[in-house]
């Protein structure tokens, strides 16, 4: 389309090469590709220059047209993009989800017009890439593809209901009942804190959620290992191991590299950043 506009405009074929920053061959080229698809003739040849035939000049008109509609568009979507409104999708865990819930709500009052979609689930970054704009996920080590900010250390503890904690303490370690989330691998923060802790012959009771453990040991149902951002702020939960920080994490603010330009994800993004280490997690 440009090279023909160009001609159309230039009346050349090294007017148009001229305009385009291109050589005379590449625009004739181009040309004569177009009129063989379309099988019709859209300039003469003459002496002076190339002249539009009746198609030639019908072609202008529409691709002048075109040319306009392509040009709203991206105003449109560009503003659309520099303003504050629209869907934003943020993934991160269930455990998570339940102490920032607040955090969320805030942001939505001060940006009622961003349609904050909230995902809670256990994937690993890599297959979530193209569902998320942002997330905010516990790592040791961040996909290079993300971009993103370490907003704090997370470090993991064992916790006990009061009441059960006072019924079993004098009893063996192998008496203990252990609330477990499932990992296969063993890989995870609490897995390795619960390997350290736990007596091999101790009963347990595995779960498929952080925050369903979580709500077994506030029920009293056993010892578990947990974030501290959980475990310290339950009132009657008390800490029966204390952190190994060879089991530390890091909790990372990320954001997809094709929307971190949008304002609705910078907005978000910034407020984050300023809010979720320090006011929310408040780890020891």
């Amino acid at each position: 389309m440009p090279y023909l506009l160009s001609v159309c405009e230039a009346g050349s074929l090294a007017g148009a090469a001229r305009m385009l920053g291109v050589n005379h061959s590449t625009v004739y080229r181009r040309i004569e590709a177009v009129e063989k698809r379309l099988g019709v003739r859209l300039f003469e040849r003459l002496a002076r220059g190339y002249v539009m035939t009746p198609a030639g000049e019908r072609f202008y008109e529409f691709g002048i047209q075109l040319c306009a509609g392509m040009d709203e568009i991206e105003r449109e979507l560009g503003g659309q993009d520099l303003r504050l409104e629209g869907p934003l999708t943020v993934t991160t865990t269930d455990s998570l989800l339940h102490c920032l819930s607040g955090l969320f709500a805030q942001f939505q009052q001060m940006h009622p017009d961003i349609e904050l979609r909230l995902m809670s689930d256990v994937q690993s970054l890599d297959l979530i890439q193209r569902n998320a704009d942002i997330a905010i996920r516990p790592t040791k080590a961040p996909p290079d593809h993300w971009v993103g900010r370490d907003l704090t250390k997370l470090s993991f503890a064992t916790y006990a209901h009061g009441d059960y904690w006072r019924a079993v303490q004098d009893k063996e370690p192998e008496a203990y009942h252990w609330v477990l989330l499932g990992d296969d691998l063993n890989q995870s923060p609490m897995s390795k804190l619960t390997l350290r802790c736990k007596h091999r012959r101790a009963k347990s009771t595995v779960l498929n959620t952080m925050m369903s453990v979580f709500e077994m040991v506030s029920a009293g149902f056993g010892i578990a290992a947990m974030p501290c951002y959980l475990g310290e702020k339950h009132k009657h939960l008390i800490r029966i191991h204390d952190p190994d920080d060879s089991a530390n994490w890091h909790l990372w603010l990320l954001a997809h590299p094709d929307v971190r330009r949008s304002a609705r994800v910078n907005a978000f993004y910034d407020f984050a950043a300023k809010n979720v280490g320090d006011q929310v997690l408040g780890t020891p």
